[in-house]
């Protein structure tokens, strides 16, 4: 029934960036500049996960290279120290890759004298960017512009220092959740590119678009489990068992790749909740520091303190991996799939 898996993988380019023409036209305004040899403007992209942050960033980034020739980075920063950004920024720039032993300040130094004509920096998963320095080492670079793609823009420019936060007034871009027709046009374009024909009509299209609560990700995986539900039952065609179906199975696979994107520290944290959950917060900060020796024996990072895992289980419950009941002191955490485990070797920790 699948006849083009790719065209359900985050890596896939639609034809069509469909239902975000405003927020497309607000970040191409931004580029324009670079037409004229100038700076671009810096923008911030946020809104829920799932909606299509990451891929309005690379849409406009397209349409800008076919424009003119522009130097251009996309970075992955989740889990990168300032140092790690850095490096990823002139890795994916042209020149000779840094050495692996180069120290932080060469690295800034060599990433100033690299970049002399204008360059954008996409910095994708940038919720923690705030908490470190990376910004304003970006922000020191004459010709540089960013574009932060992250969750909440609130708490981000909260955290951010006040040189940063000024880069990014009137330069906000929200994407919130589509409606079910919008949603079921998106569908429609993967039904007709990646499945055969038949498989699948109009209506059910709509229905998991309902069911997916306005989110493209969401509703793309949903539509690949259904065919393939579909053809494990030998169905000729997707059926009602199979829509209603559909959704576990989605859940879980985005489960798992949001879980396999993550850094350590984010596997440590998500996995003490699996084993021993439900935790309460101070429960698992115990459980966490007195098995901290067994947990990291294995690997050469260090444990973390209680605010960065504050930081991660925020991550871990943005990527519907663990849910959070009650508030303050009578908060607990649990996984929501505990069939979802990390592949990372990590030792097992007694309670």
């Amino acid at each position: 029934m699948i006849t083009k898996t790719q065209v359900f993988d985050d890596t896939y380019f639609p034809r069509r960036l469909r239902h975000r023409e405003a927020e497309m036209d607000f970040v191409t305004n931004a580029f324009e500049p670079v037409v004229r040899g100038q700076q671009a403007d810096d923008v911030l992209i946020h809104g829920p996960q799932g909606v299509g942050k990451t891929i309005l960033a690379r849409y406009a980034l397209n349409h800008l290279t076919q424009r003119t020739a522009v130097q251009h980075a996309r970075i992955a920063c989740l889990g990168k120290s300032t140092a790690g950004i850095v490096r990823a920024v002139l890795e994916d720039l042209p020149g000779p890759d840094p050495h692996s032993t180069m120290p932080r300040e060469d690295l800034c130094l060599e990433l100033q004298e690299r970049v002399d004509e204008p360059t954008i920096v996409v910095l994708d998963e940038a919720d923690d960017l705030p908490f470190t320095d990376a910004l304003g080492r970006l922000a020191d670079v004459d010709g540089l512009s960013m574009v932060v793609v992250c969750h909440d823009d609130d708490g981000w420019l909260s955290h951010a220092d006040d040189s940063i936060r000024h880069r990014f007034v009137g330069n906000t871009v929200e994407l919130g959740t589509y409606g079910v027709d919008e949603l079921a046009d998106i569908l429609e374009e993967r039904r007709q590119v990646g499945l055969q024909p038949g498989v699948i009509d109009e209506d059910q299209l709509r229905t998991l678009a309902d069911m997916t609560a306005g989110k493209a990700r969401r509703a793309i995986f949903a539509l690949r489990a259904a065919a393939e539900l579909a053809h494990d039952r030998r169905h000729r065609q997707v059926r009602s068992e199979d829509i209603d179906d559909s959704l576990d199975r989605a859940d879980q696979r985005l489960r798992e790749e949001h879980l396999a994107s993550l850094p350590f520290h984010h596997h440590v944290v998500y996995e003490l909740v699996r084993r021993h959950g439900p935790l309460t917060s101070s429960e698992l900060h115990e459980t966490y520091e007195r098995t901290a020796e067994s947990l990291y024996r294995s690997t050469e990072r260090t444990p973390i303190g209680e605010r960065a895992r504050r930081n991660k289980l925020s991550k871990l419950e943005a990527y519907d991996l663990i849910e959070v009941l009650g508030a303050n002191r009578h908060r607990e955490y649990r996984v929501c799939d505990r069939a979802v485990a990390s592949d990372l070797e990590i030792a097992p920790s007694a309670r």
